[in-house]
């Protein structure tokens, strides 16, 4: 009885309060990036995101990011540059419609993905994490931005969820630790891991304005609390193609004798020696 009361309650709260399937999500998430708060994160984060990817080099990048009017990759020098997302899109950077649990790309092909918090609103992270390292090549580069819950942000979250149903609010609760451990798991080695947005989330341009010198104070003590974090990965884990020996035309080394076997060798009957007595 105490197993069902349990499970009951364990399903109201993720009806309540769990993250939302994508496609009931996507669109008030990109309208809340296109808030003036929104617009604020997005601000910090692309600050961030252009002194990491300015210097990677490669021949594609791929952008996953739950806002698709956002392009976060003008800083790259990877000429070619495109997103994907789940619904259809109008913005020419937008190259076609997928599903982020089933990416539609080959094994090895990419040279750098940004995750632009596609885990914090995805129900599977993990399983969006493998698809994302998959496409990968080896020596490729990983850009992951998500909520830090341990911050003011954070905070600001939780109390949100209890007051309001936007889907902006209702997240995953993803540790800066949780997700290092499993980029470890898919042989990631972090290159760099930076923090932003320590202010309150202020709606009021003067509080914001005001706020500035804890944004400034948290950059530059690198304090562990601010309102997301970005991490830079490296795949370093190495592709091989098996090659299938060629054994045909072998000729073998000198002074070795191969022969070559037509069937399975049986043993001789041991010979029968015959004795002749004189008599």
């Amino acid at each position: 009885m105490s197993h069902r009361f349990l499970t009951s309650i364990r399903l109201q709260w993720r009806k309540r309060f769990g993250v939302l399937p994508l496609r009931d999500s996507l669109v008030p998430i990109g309208e809340w990036f296109g808030s003036p708060l929104g617009q604020l994160l997005v601000e910090r984060e692309q600050a961030l995101i252009d002194e990491q990817i300015h210097n990677v080099f490669g021949y594609h990048l791929l952008q996953l990011s739950v806002a698709k009017h956002l392009d976060l990759t003008q800083a790259s020098r990877i000429s070619h540059r495109f997103a994907l997302h789940p619904q259809t899109a109008d913005q020419p950077f937008v190259a076609g419609q997928a599903d982020y649990n089933h990416l539609p790309l080959p094994a090895n092909s990419i040279d750098l993905v940004l995750l632009h918090h596609v885990l914090d609103y995805s129900q599977s992270p993990h399983h969006v994490l493998r698809e994302a390292a998959s496409v990968l090549i080896s020596q490729g580069h990983l850009v992951v931005v998500g909520f830090n819950p341990w911050s003011i942000f954070g905070v600001w979250r939780w109390l949100a969820r209890f007051v309001s149903r936007a889907p902006q609010w209702r997240h995953q609760s993803l540790r800066l630790g949780r997700v290092l451990d499993w980029l470890a798991l898919l042989d990631f080695e972090p290159i760099a891991i930076k923090q932003g947005f320590y202010s309150p989330p202020c709606y009021q341009p003067n509080s914001i304005k005001y706020l500035q010198w804890m944004e400034r104070w948290g950059k530059r003590l690198a304090l562990p609390w601010g309102g997301f974090y970005m991490i830079v990965a490296r795949k370093d884990s190495l592709s091989f193609t098996p090659l299938k020996p060629q054994w045909q035309g072998y000729a073998g080394l000198r002074g070795w004798g191969v022969t070559k076997i037509l069937g399975r060798a049986t043993r001789d009957k041991e010979p029968q020696v015959q004795c002749n007595a004189k008599k």
